[in-house]
């Protein structure tokens, strides 16, 4: 094997590691990218009015009265935008997470709770990507430091060749 063929074997598995690393870059940013969009999605959903709130505006605006609801108070069984995503812990009134989980109509509740594992396996994706990164950095500056080696050591041979051909004989 010329001394060439000897520089690109020695990088060969370590440009193979770079690419599987790449690859395995794309795939998380895909699956979080997927992910984020069904938070967004999650996010729309709930945060849409409902048919019911949209025609008690048109009431308000036209000065129609409220009907039996308490002043400030939304009707038992919804749920605004803030109390949705609060996370754990973090209720009104130091009520756990279980507990107004019951409160949520039920597909409001099945919301909440993929919108919760949604979010996990987007920090979960985030984390697994930057410690891949990593990976990939040091294999980077692995392969940089072997193909200099290599390299000066080809480069020694080249100046050796020039020398030594026919051709620059003077």
């Amino acid at each position: 094997m010329n001394q060439f063929e000897l520089f690109v074997a020695s990088s060969e598995s370590a440009r193979s590691d770079a690419w599987r690393y790449l690859r395995r870059l794309r795939e998380l940013d895909n699956r979080i990218d997927e992910n984020m969009q069904r938070l967004r999605e999650i996010a729309e959903t709930v945060v849409k009015p409902t048919v019911t709130q949209r025609t008690e505006e048109r009431k308000r605006k036209n000065g129609l009265p409220h009907g039996n609801e308490k002043r400030g108070r939304s009707p038992p069984g919804t749920v605004t935008s803030g109390a949705f995503f609060r996370g754990h812990g973090e209720d009104e009134d130091d009520v756990s997470s279980e507990t107004s989980v019951v409160l949520l109509e039920p597909s409001e509740a099945k919301l909440r709770v993929e919108y919760r594992a949604c979010r996990h396996r987007v920090l979960r994706y985030a984390l697994e990507r930057e410690a891949v990164a990593e990976e990939l950095k040091a294999c980077g500056s692995e392969m940089k430091k072997c193909l200099a080696v290599r390299m000066a050591k080809l480069r020694q041979t080249l100046r050796g060749v020039e020398y030594s051909s026919p051709g620059t004989s003077s």
